[in-house]
């Protein structure tokens, strides 16, 4: 098995214009090391707002903001991706005007959703917020590394 066959991927928004506040669907990664979520963006008519929230169920409602690692690319095409920069809780500010047609790609590891004590996190959704009620072009997916090699692996999405 090459390394790229470890891998899991799992769509979790399919291509939609969202004009509103967008949760993808909740990820569980108690079976997996790491997430990166691609967020490839069309037209973005407005700003638009990631943020990454952790969650203790698989229901959305029930989970807090936290700060991640993202970078973004430059435009279809190339091959450049920036540099690694971490996003407050309050998200990563894409620009309606200069990041059409870009993609964010946000890590998210399993250990930071641990607990020093407490409660533990072990789910995470996307929210995608338009600054506006204009209309954003946007798709998600997470690529999930997991704990151990399998030909099948786990559910990630319940």
């Amino acid at each position: 098995m090459r390394a790229i066959d470890s891998v899991h991927v799992v769509p979790i928004l399919a291509p939609v214009s969202i004009t509103g506040a967008t949760n993808t669907d909740v990820v569980g990664l108690k079976e997996y090391h790491a997430a990166k979520f691609l967020v490839p963006c069309g037209a973005l008519a407005v700003d638009l707002t990631v943020t990454v929230l952790k969650g203790t169920t698989t229901v959305p409602g029930a989970s807090a903001a936290i700060a991640f690692r993202y970078r973004k690319s430059s435009a279809v095409g190339t091959d450049s991706m920036g540099e690694w920069a971490w996003a407050e809780t309050t998200g990563v500010a894409l620009t309606g005007t200069t990041d059409n047609g870009k993609m964010l790609e946000i890590l998210v590891e399993s250990s930071e959703l641990k607990p020093v004590s407490g409660t533990e996190y072990p789910y995470v959704m996307l929210t995608l917020t338009p600054a506006s009620g204009s209309a954003c072009l946007v798709s998600a997916v997470a690529v999930l590394e997991p704990r151990y090699a399998q030909a099948v692996p786990p559910s990630a999405v319940d």
